[in-house]
């Protein structure tokens, strides 16, 4: 079995599916897609979605994912930069953007998964997977001499700091990204709900379909529903980000249902904290790692991880075959040893091929690695530690504060169920360390009670000297990282509003 959809039941094993990507791919080349011809899929996770992308790359065309969560105006800005000619919606995705899409004047045919839309200006897709092809006698529509620099698909930077930027995946970073060694060798069902419109949920997914593994996937995150799947099925690896695993350690419905059958969590998308993992551990008896991992969009996914057999408690794993990796100081450039924070530099066959209208040069230092903008260190063995952006350092004074850092320690209190840190302009400061919180439910917590929980634990440079502000929720991309431009907008706001 390949897929199982949580929510319906549906089924589909690896025979079925390469049947009917097959019958995908023929279809799309008769109604005349070619080569580098971009195809955008604007879906939730559903069977329908990684159908498309993989018959869209037998047809020779560049793919890329609309988010279903776009606002109108991301959407309008990522299409701005792929230009696709082709588009895939869902039924929720067509009622929410092809308005919109259709105003773009970009797309030349748009095509509707399922059978509730009635639209005749749609292709059906279940029209595209009619007709019979032989598999074995299927020849892909591919380019044997530039066929690996092609660039395979285009994924958005999540725009954490500015607006997304356009990142070209090549066939040969794909490849790479699948050639490396899984991080469980168990055979295992894998439960996911990372949208596979992002590069946690893409590559992941990816992954476990090229290890013979079974995914369970839902497309949206309900708490019981979750849980349902992991009794129901057995769910023995968890696909995770870390607002999830906060949500585990605080949720009442976890001791309600069955989770004997969790051995692994596989935790992606930003860093996470051990007091985290601790709890965590005492709700799933049976859970043996959490294994987390390291990685971007533009190194194709994964960067470092642990592995069911390489693993320490806190750290982000290794550095993954087909990366290579340096920690240089972020004045000099100058190359750091073990235990000394700098910024990760990286090259190798993983790495993208640039940024759509950008040269990847102006990305690169003389020995052409890719600065990432992250800071980590390793430790003598060779485990990866992240600290933070180096944009989203707090620049207090003469000192430097980790958001992280602070975010870490707030989560601990137990009237805290969600957390983002950032830096609130001072003119004689420069920046000063400020919390927007998320009480817990009942949660009576005062702003003045966390300020002085947090004073108690740091040095005085890194105390919450902006205040801490209540908000109904913390702004996030899809993979769990805090969206801090959008925290740092609060402050534009008068402070009635805040």
């Amino acid at each position: 079995m390949s897929e199982i959809n949580g929510m319906t039941g549906e089924r589909v094993t690896f025979g079925e599916l390469v049947q009917l990507i097959v019958n995908a791919a023929s279809s799309l080349m008769r109604l005349g897609v070619k080569r580098d011809e971009v195809v955008a899929v604007c879906s939730e996770n559903r069977t329908e979605f990684l159908i498309t992308a993989i018959a869209a790359w037998c047809s020779g065309a560049t793919v890329t994912f609309l988010s279903a969560s776009y606002g109108k105006d991301e959407l309008v800005h990522t299409m701005s930069i792929s230009k696709p000619k082709y588009v895939f919606l869902s039924p929720e995705t067509y009622k929410a953007f092809y308005g919109t899409m259709v105003g773009t004047k970009m797309v030349d045919k748009f095509f509707i998964f399922g059978d509730s839309v009635t639209d005749t200006n749609l292709i059906k897709f279940n029209d595209l997977i009619k007709t019979y092809v032989n598999v074995n006698s299927f020849e892909p529509n591919c380019d044997p001499i530039n066929g690996l620099a092609q660039t395979a698909l285009i994924l958005y930077s999540s725009g954490t700091t500015g607006l997304p930027k356009g990142a070209k995946l090549t066939h040969l970073n794909l490849i790479t990204a699948g050639n490396q060694p899984r991080y469980v060798k168990k055979d295992l069902i894998c439960l996911s709900i990372a949208p596979w419109s992002n590069t946690f949920g893409i590559i992941c997914t990816m992954d476990e379909l090229l290890y013979n593994q079974t995914l369970l996937y839902l497309a949206k995150f309900k708490e019981e529903q979750y849980l349902s799947c992991i009794q129901k099925y057995k769910a023995g690896f968890l696909l995770v980000v870390p607002p999830l695993l906060v949500m585990l350690t605080k949720s009442e419905l976890v001791k309600k249902y069955d989770v004997s059958s969790v051995e692994f969590f596989y935790c992606g998308g930003a860093p996470l904290d051990i007091t985290i993992m601790t709890e965590v551990k005492k709700r799933f008896k049976n859970l043996t790692h959490i294994l987390q991992g390291y990685g971007m969009t533009e190194t194709s996914g994964g960067l470092t991880e642990e592995t069911d057999i390489e693993n320490k408690l806190g750290s982000l794993g290794k550095v993954i075959a087909g990366n290579i990796v340096k920690i240089a100081d972020v004045e000099t450039g100058k190359t750091l040893g073990p235990n000394q924070e700098g910024e990760v530099c990286v090259k190798g066959p993983t790495l993208f091929a640039g940024y759509i209208g950008k040269n990847i040069k102006d990305e690169q230092d003389e020995e052409g690695y890719f600065k990432t903008g992250d800071i980590c260190y390793y430790d003598e063995d060779g485990y990866f530690y992240f600290v933070d952006r180096i944009k989203e350092l707090i620049k207090y004074k003469a000192g430097q504060v980790a958001p992280s850092e602070i975010e870490a320690i707030l989560l601990q209190h137990p009237g805290v169920k969600d957390v983002g840190v950032t830096g609130k302009p001072d003119q004689l400061a420069g920046e000063l360390p400020t919390a927007f919180v998320v009480k817990s439910s009942g949660s009576t917590v005062t702003d003045k009670e966390l300020i002085e929980y947090v004073a108690g634990k740091v040095s005085s440079w890194k105390q919450l000297k902006g205040g801490v502000y209540f908000v109904d929720e913390i702004p996030k991309t899809p993979s769990g990282k805090i969206l801090r431009r959008v925290l740092r907008d609060y402050f534009k706001k008068p402070a009635s509003k805040l």
